[in-house]
This record gives C-alpha cells, structure tokens and sequence, in this order.
C-alpha cells in the first residue's frame, strides 16, 4: 500500500506539471484574445477555456492510469498548486513539502510562534453568494473581526489583518507557507479545500469545519461535506500550552465573535 500511494503521488506530480504549462501557454493566449471569460455560476465565478483544457487532460489520465478512480468534475484547484515554481504536496503520514523536497512550513523548518487572536492575519472570501442575508452577515463578522474594542466597536477583536485572495487552494499555500495565520470560509466546495486539509494537516497545522463540527471534533470526511471550514497554520507550543491547544483556543475565540451563514446549496 505504501508503494502505491507514492506511486500515485508521483503520478499527481506529473499531472501538477502538465496543468502548470497548459495554464501558463493559456495565460499568456488571454492577453491577446477579445474573448470573456464564461461565468459558472454569475460574475465572480468564472471558468476559462483552459480551465476547462486541463480538467479534460486530468480527468482522461486519470482515466487511462487508474480505470477504477473516481472524478469529481470542478476539482480543478489540484492542478492549480504549481504556482509557477511553488508546488505543494501532501500526503497521509508522508508529511507536507514545497516543491517535493523542502519540508513545511517555510519557517526553516520551525513554525513562529502565536498566541492571540489580535495578531493574526487571517484570509477569508467574498464568495459566489452575494445576496443580503449572506452579505449581511458576512460584513458583520469582519467589521467584528477588524473593528476595535476601545473604539465603540461591540465585540471587535482588531486582528493584525484581514486578507482575501479570491481562491481557497491559494490561501490555504499562503497558510502554510506562512503568509497567514487563519482561514476561515463557508461555502466553497470540498474539492476546493480537501487537498489543502491534507497538508496543512501534515505540516502540524490544524483544520476543522464550522462552529458545531469544531465543538463536535467532527471526522473530516464529515467537515469536508459540511462546506464550513477553518485552518491554523502550524505553531509551536507555548510554555503554558500546546502546539493544538493554542490552535483550537484561536478557533475558538474566532467563533465568538463571527456569524456563521449559510449559501444557497449548503445545509444548515
């Protein structure tokens, strides 16, 4: 079993290559191209004709190499972690790596330490979802997040900073990597972060679902169907806490303070 999950492993490499020179080569075509983007959904949730190029390539390798997998069209953010030089793996018990080899997080090898919520930059998106009920509670929670205390804002935490960088697969790399503290998000699919719980997971990060599977310690086959989820990169222990107690303590004072929504398609 070991031998063939690295050789699958190996194969998910060369496929991560394929896709990078496919995006690229498609990249460089948009900017002489008049053609729009197509909307999957509405105006910012968009496929291209090379997203649709290298999930094709994907799904007839696959096809071909192991007959009896399962695909899952839409999950098309696996090929997305090569961001040029920069490719993230993982696997269950092989640990976390960039670029195959270096071992994560990119702290040389030592996560920084972090104790409170007020410190953290932590990513979160916009979504597809954009109607009144979900805006609503979406702004409250990082005007709550954002806001400070001492200011008249009721319930604010005045974290070191709110980021969104309009793809789940590249928050959950800048987490690791160490370029964010937190992620948290409701409403993306599982295919879009079920890689990213892998090596975060690996690299001693933690990673969970919303504000009930936390409290539940839920499986993560369970989290990854709930839509909800929440990611702390790796840390080290403190002199009066553990690496996984000051990552749940975090999650658990975010939860405090934000309000959870639900978007079109997600159970309650």
């Amino acid at each position: 079993m070991e031998e063939e999950y690295k050789e699958i492993l190996e194969f998910a490499y060369e496929l991560a290559e394929k896709a990078t020179d496919m995006i690229l080569k498609g990249s460089a075509a948009r900017w002489t191209s008049k053609k729009d983007a197509a909307a999957k959904m509405n105006s910012v949730d968009l496929v291209t004709e090379t997203d649709q190029a290298v999930e094709d390539m994907i799904k007839a390798a696959i096809a071909e190499r192991y007959p009896s997998h399962k695909f899952k069209s839409g999950a098309l953010d696996v090929a997305d972690w090569k961001f040029r030089t920069l490719q993230f793996s993982a696997r269950l018990g092989g640990g976390a790596f960039l670029n195959r080899t270096t071992p994560l997080p990119l702290t040389g090898g030592i996560p920084q330490p972090l104790t409170e919520l007020s410190k953290c930059m932590i990513g979160t998106e916009w979504g597809g979802d954009r109607s009144q009920q979900c805006m609503a509670k979406k702004t409250e929670s990082l005007f709550r997040l954002a806001g400070d205390p001492t200011k008249g804002v009721e319930g604010g935490r005045m974290v070191h900073a709110l980021r969104t960088l309009g793809s789940s697969v590249c928050t959950i790399a800048a987490l690791v990597s160490g370029q964010l503290d937190m992620y948290w998000y409701a409403g993306c699919q599982p295919w879009d972060v079920c890689a990213g719980a892998i090596i975060v997971s690996e690299a001693e990060g933690f990673f969970s679902g919303g504000k009930d599977a936390f409290h539940n310690n839920a499986p993560m086959g369970e989290i990854l169907m709930s839509r909800r989820y929440v990611f702390v990169r790796p840390l080290p222990d403190s002199e009066t806490e553990t690496r996984e107690q000051i990552q749940r303590r975090l999650v658990k004072e975010l939860y405090e303070t934000v309000i959870e929504w639900t978007n079109e398609g997600m159970t309650t």
